[in-house]
């Protein structure tokens, strides 16, 4: 299994803190049935500015920390980007680093409550130059929780998007977990992954969320999540499916959310 978010690398975000933190990541990422991780620091967000050649140094003293520990994992440079407007010019100088070396696909990260205006004129500059935009965690942005048919615009623009693991399964809340599944149901997810950040409240939980799509959506969906991951880490095309378009009587309100978990709480 591939996890294309996680926050990894030691010391450098408000992931891992030191060695020790990588270390447990690492471990439990392979509890999890994970072989390979794309590391996606923060990039861009103010705090935390991690350009390119730092990522790549780190990610390769945590692949050597973690083959000294004898731990079957392998860890992959890359960043979990804030948009902004120059990111194309630093995608081609090294400064912005894609999700696999030589692979066009791209993380980005909008801030938490809005979509700036200038994002379809980006993504489609990024596509006219051979990137391919993966959306993080949608369903924990206000702007989209609100008009997820916003999402679907930039879908047909190329985009990709990855919903987080532990909001499938419950874990951030019950209005984020609404939304993941109703975008999910209109084909707006592409990906699968754990946006990690440690192993008590930000864990992995990928295996318990493949259970849980198995067991809800069918083996086929959860299978179509991990293939794509397996062509992220390829550098493969992943095929257009066109999404579905959100009627007004669908969308989640946070009230109705509430509700719905208090209700399959009697059971």
């Amino acid at each position: 299994m591939i996890d294309i978010h996680n926050h990894i690398l030691f010391g450098i975000d408000d992931g891992a803190q030191n060695a020790e933190e990588t270390l447990a990541m690492a471990r439990a990422a392979v509890a999890e049935g994970i072989t390979n991780i794309i590391a996606t620091p923060h990039h861009r967000i103010g705090v935390y500015e991690n350009y390119g050649p730092k990522i790549i140094e780190l990610t390769a003293q945590v692949n050597e920390l973690i083959q000294s520990h004898h731990i079957p994992l392998t860890v992959h440079p890359s960043q979990e980007i804030r948009i902004y407007g120059d990111l194309i010019d630093d995608l081609k100088n090294g400064k912005a680093l894609p999700l696999m070396k030589d692979a066009p696909y791209v993380l980005i990260e909008f801030p938490s409550h809005e979509v700036p205006i200038y994002t379809e004129q980006l993504f489609t500059k990024m596509a006219l130059e051979g990137y391919v935009p993966v959306i993080a965690h949608p369903e924990r942005n206000s702007e989209l929780q609100k008009n997820p048919n916003k999402l679907a615009a930039l879908i047909e623009l190329g985009a990709l998007c990855q919903v987080t693991s532990g909001v499938v399964v419950g874990r951030l809340g019950d209005y984020s977990q609404s939304i993941a599944e109703m975008m999910m149901k209109h084909k707006m997810i592409h990906f699968i992954a754990s946006d990690a950040h440690n192993v008590s409240g930000r864990n992995f939980f990928m295996k318990e969320c493949f259970e849980f799509i198995e067991d809800h959506y069918g083996s086929e969906q959860a299978d179509y999540y991990k293939e794509n991951a397996l062509k992220i880490y390829a550098g493969e095309d992943i095929r257009y499916i066109s999404p579905v378009e959100v009627q007004k009587e669908e969308r989640v309100e946070k009230q109705k959310a509430k509700k719905k978990k208090k209700f399959l709480g009697l059971f």
